[in-house]
């Protein structure tokens, strides 16, 4: 369906209706007379002006414009003010068309980035129009609503928009609307221009309208498709993908082409807008399936969390170019995604056995842990590692190797991480943690200490910290710790359950229960590691000794719903 006519199907059926295109949908259906009445005055403060007011200031319009000497034949009143109206003076009249297609080019035309509308009026149901004739005074009834369709004849640009006109101090409040969405303003009027010869040349016959049409406005020289398509991919280049999107568009308007719409959606791709990406590349593919499209509209439902049809993608990519590996590498991710780790893995070797990567092999080694396949995991990411060291692959390996309690070689591989970046804080705590659990505490203080100078901000740091200092027996240092990743992290349950075993080892009772309760609050699950604990008879102990006997009941029923939980 074109564009012109999914809008003609919006229209209602029946006779009886007369349009009006406005190509900002936020102005209202107001004359031109009532704009300026309001001018200045703020939205709460606008009026209807008084059937006096209207009737003096078109009476003083006429006059003082007949005083400029109009040198045409002799014009009525109502002819003149469409005169007027036609040179931009402010009227009670409001034009409309009997066309519907040419109140849509209006809706359609300028105001880049907005919203058209179309107005619909029902001529039939308004019973307060009356039709003023050429004759007729034309204040006799303007307290209605009048509806003024004469024969324009005499007058080409009115003739030309096929215009009526509705004349009266009463605003038009019984139209009906019909949005113009921004994004096809331009095949609108690209469409009724080809198909129904609808445009700035036919609309405006007269000498206003041909110095309009050859303005400065309206270039001489005009740009062909593969200009434009250059402009695109030079503002793309730097980065300017708005601008280079419009280029694109305006070579399409000329010479639709694959290029271009594919461009199109590289630029909406590195904008982070995957609709409009996908989009652009179904129309590149809609011209010429290939190979390239279908991996990056791949890549666009893949950023989509469209896992599924990112999948279908590559395997189009892949019926087109089976000896390419960047559509099985995106086939890997897409089941990474999905949690889909085994079929990655398949996906993943099928990249590498077409081009060994540094990524297929990482990738691989990220889904052999999440499966817990750990030694398939390590060769993975030592093969990456061949490819290109790289601090990742090494701190993957750090903590597979801590997970399966092999400190002095995750302490290793976390060592090699930071060689290559020595300011990887993931990997310095990862190394801190390790020490701690070979009971160096003094190294493993030092290893998050240098975390923390990376990035200030670092939780997990102060928290293992903490578990260095509780471990030595430090429990005031410990506290501090905590308390610090607390700050930076509200709702850490590990660090105010690790707060409340340390305030029970200093024989602070209360301040352990106040944090134990919060960390219940946060995380139920800790009970069990509370239990594990052990530190029940010396709160009871301390409870049972309370002399507020109000406080010792209250303790002593949030120690029993910590044990029974």
């Amino acid at each position: 369906m074109s564009v012109v006519a999914k809008y003609l199907n919006k229209l209602p059926s029946g006779g009886g209706f007369v349009y009006r295109g406005q190509s900002d949908e936020s102005w209202g259906l107001a004359s031109t007379y009532y704009r300026r009445f309001n001018l200045n005055k703020s939205g709460d403060k606008q009026q209807q002006p008084t059937q006096q007011q209207f009737q003096d200031y078109h009476e003083t319009l006429i006059k003082d414009a007949k005083s400029y000497h109009y040198h045409k034949e002799k014009l009525s009143d109502l002819e003149l003010l469409l005169e007027l109206q036609h040179y931009g003076a402010a009227t009670g009249l409001v034009d409309f068309s009997r066309d519907f297609l040419i109140a849509l080019w209006f809706a359609a035309h300028d105001n880049k980035g907005k919203n058209g509308k179309v107005f619909v009026l029902n001529i039939n149901d308004i019973v307060k129009f009356s039709e003023l004739q050429k004759g007729e005074k034309i204040f006799d009834e303007c307290e209605k609503l009048q509806f003024v369709n004469n024969n324009f004849k005499s007058n080409n640009r009115i003739f030309a928009q096929k215009g009526v006109f509705v004349f009266g101090n009463q605003t038009i409040d019984n139209a009906k609307t019909i949005k113009i969405l921004q994004e096809e303003k331009k095949p609108i009027l690209q469409e009724l221009s080809d198909r129904f010869s609808i445009d700035e040349k036919s609309l405006f016959q007269d000498i206003y309208g041909f110095s309009m049409v050859n303005d400065v406005n309206h270039p001489i020289y005009k740009k062909t498709a593969e200009e434009y398509f250059l402009e695109g991919n030079q503002d793309f280049y730097k980065s300017k993908f708005d601008k280079a999107i419009e280029a694109f568009k305006k070579a399409i308007e000329i010479k639709p082409n694959y290029e271009a719409y594919y461009n199109i959606g590289v630029a909406y791709t590195s904008s982070n807008k995957f609709k409009e990406a996908i989009e652009a590349y179904e129309k590149a593919i809609k011209i010429k399936p290939n190979y390239e499209a279908y991996c990056n509209i791949g890549i666009a439902y893949a950023s989509s969390n469209k896992f599924k049809k990112a999948i279908e993608a590559y395997e189009k990519a892949i019926e087109i170019k089976p000896d390419k590996d960047e559509a099985y590498y995106g086939i890997g991710v897409a089941y990474t995604s999905s949690n889909k780790f085994k079929e990655a893995i398949e996906a993943f070797k099928k990249a590498i056995e077409i081009k060994p990567n540094y990524e297929a092999y990482y990738n691989i080694g990220v889904a052999y842990a999440k499966l817990d396949k750990f030694k398939e995991a390590i060769k993975a990411f030592k093969k990456a590692i061949e490819i290109k060291p790289n601090y990742e692959a090494y701190c993957n390996i750090g903590l597979i190797y801590a997970s399966s309690n092999k400190f002095k070689e995750a302490i290793e591989a976390y060592e090699k991480a930071i060689k290559i970046k020595p300011d990887f804080d993931e990997a310095y705590c990862g190394m801190g943690f390790a020490y701690a659990m070979l009971n160096e505490f003094d190294k493993a203080l030092e290893a998050y200490e240098k975390a923390i100078e990376i990035k200030p901000d670092k939780d997990e740091a102060y928290y293992g910290i903490g578990v260095a200092y509780a471990s030595s027996n430090k429990f005031k240092e410990a506290i501090e710790a905590y308390e610090k990743a607390i700050k930076i992290k509200p709702d850490f349950d590990e660090a105010y359950c690790s707060m409340g075993f340390a305030y029970a080892m200093l024989n602070e009772f209360d301040k352990a229960l106040e944090a134990y309760e919060k960390a219940i609050v946060l995380n139920s699950e800790l009970i069990i590691k509370l239990s594990k604990q052990q530190n029940w008879y010396p709160l009871e102990q301390w409870i049972n000794n309370l002399t507020d006997n109000d406080k010792k009941q209250q303790y002593l029923q949030t120690l029993k719903r910590l044990k029974d939980e």
